[in-house]
C-alpha cells in the first residue's frame, strides 16, 4: 500500500554553455512524480479480510539517489559535467478501513517528503533543502485468499515543495500528477514472493515554464525468498517507459534544438538486491538497492531505498 513520493528534481536551463537559447528538458529536467523503486517487498498487505477494523501503519523511507549522467535524447547526447545527488526522508501514514467499496475494503495513504537536493552541471553548482511533494491517495484492497491480494488506487501529487525555474535544484516538480495505479502481493509458496505496483502518470503543465512533461507508464517489482522466519533476501528494481510527447509552448520538445524528434520521452530500466527482515511479529525493516540501465532522457544512476514499517490497531 505504498505510495510513490516526489524525487529527484533538477532544473537544468543552462544552455548558455552551449551557445543555445533553449532548456534542457527531460519529462521536465528528467524530472517526475513517481520516484521509481519506491515500493518493494509486500506492497500489499495479506489476509486482507481478517485485518482489525481500524488499522493504520506508521511508515518512514530514506531515499539516496545519485547519478553521473544525464542522458538526454535516444540519440545519445549527455549534458556535460551532471551530477545529480538527492536524499530524503519520508513520513507517511497508512489506513485500512471497515468499509467496503466494490467487494474490497477501503483506504488510504498520505506521503510527505523532506528533500536535500544537489546538482552540478556545466560547471555550476545549487543545492535545496526542504518539504518536497506531497503524494495522497484511496485505495481499494481485494483479499483473493490468504497468499494474493489485489489493490486499486488513484494517487495525486500536490507541488508542495520548494520551486524556482531560474534555479539548479528545487524540491518540488511545481506540477500536479495524477497516477491510476494497480498492484498485487502473492506467494506462490510459502518461502517465495512476488510484488508488483504499476502506474500511468497523467502530468499537468508547469505554469512558469509553460512545459507539460509526457504521459509515463510505470511499474516496481520485487521477488523474494524466505531464507528463515524472518529474513527474506531478494531481487528488486522498477521499469519506466515515457508514452507521449513532452510540450513546451503547445510544440514538442527537441534534444537542444537538433533536428531529432523524439519528444524527449524517457525510459529507464533498474535491478538489485534487497533484504526484508520483520520483527515484534508485524513490523518490518528493509534496504533495497538498483542500478540504472537503458536510460534515455533521464538521469543515469543508481538507487537506495529503506524502510521501516509499524502497524497499530486504534
Amino acid at each position: 500500500m505504498n505510495p510513490t513520493l516526489a524525487h529527484t528534481p533538477l532544473h537544468l536551463a543552462i544552455c548558455l554553455a552551449l551557445s543555445l537559447s533553449v532548456s534542457v528538458h527531460a519529462t521536465e529536467n528528467g524530472v517526475d512524480n513517481i520516484a521509481p523503486g519506491t515500493d518493494g517487498f509486500f506492497t500489499l498487505p495479506l489476509d486482507v479480510n481478517n485485518l482489525p477494523d481500524h488499522l493504520f501503519a506508521f511508515v518512514v523511507y530514506y531515499n539516496h539517489y545519485k547519478a553521473g549522467k544525464l542522458n538526454l535524447s535516444s540519440q545519445g547526447g549527455e549534458v556535460p559535467g551532471a551530477e545529480i545527488t538527492s536524499d530524503s526522508i519520508t513520513a507517511r501514514l497508512d489506513y485500512v478501513s471497515p468499509l467496503r467499496v466494490f467487494g474490497g475494503r477501503l483506504g488510504g495513504y498520505v506521503a510527505v517528503p523532506y528533500v536535500r537536493q544537489r546538482v552540478s552541471a556545466f560547471g555550476l553548482n545549487d543545492e535545496r533543502k526542504s518539504i518536497g511533494d506531497t503524494t495522497l491517495a484511496p485505495i481499494i484492497l481485494w483479499d483473493m485468499g490468504k497468499t494474493l491480494t489485489l489493490g486499486a488506487a488513484l494517487e495525486i501529487t500536490l507541488p508542495t515543495g520548494d520551486y524556482d525555474a531560474d534555479r539548479l535544484a528545487n524540491t518540488s516538480t511545481n506540477f500536479y500528477t495524477y497516477k491510476p495505479l494497480f498492484s498485487f502481493t502473492w506467494l506462490p509458496t510459502e518461502r517465495t514472493e512476488l510484488s508488483l505496483k504499476a502506474t500511468y502518470s497523467f502530468n499537468e503543465e508547469n505554469d512558469d515554464t509553460d512545459y507539460r512533461s509526457g504521459q509515463i507508464f510505470h511499474f516496481d517489482y520485487s521477488a523474494s525468498y524466505g531464507v528463515t522466519d524472518n529474513l527474506r533476501l531478494g531481487l528488486n528494481g522498477y521499469y519506466l517507459k515515457q508514452t507521449t510527447d513532452d510540450k513546451q509552448h503547445g510544440r514538442t520538445v527537441q534534444f537542444l534544438g537538433e533536428d531529432v524528434d523524439d519528444g524527449m520521452r524517457g525510459q529507464v530500466f533498474a535491478v538489485g538486491p534487497a533484504l526484508y527482515y520483520t520483527f515484534l511479529e508485524y513490523c518490518s525493516a528493509e534496504i533495497r538497492w538498483a542500478k540504472e540501465f537503458d536510460v534515455e532522457n533521464r538521469p543515469e544512476g543508481d538507487m537506495l531505498w529503506a524502510k521501516l514499517s509499524i502497524p497499530f490497531e486504534l
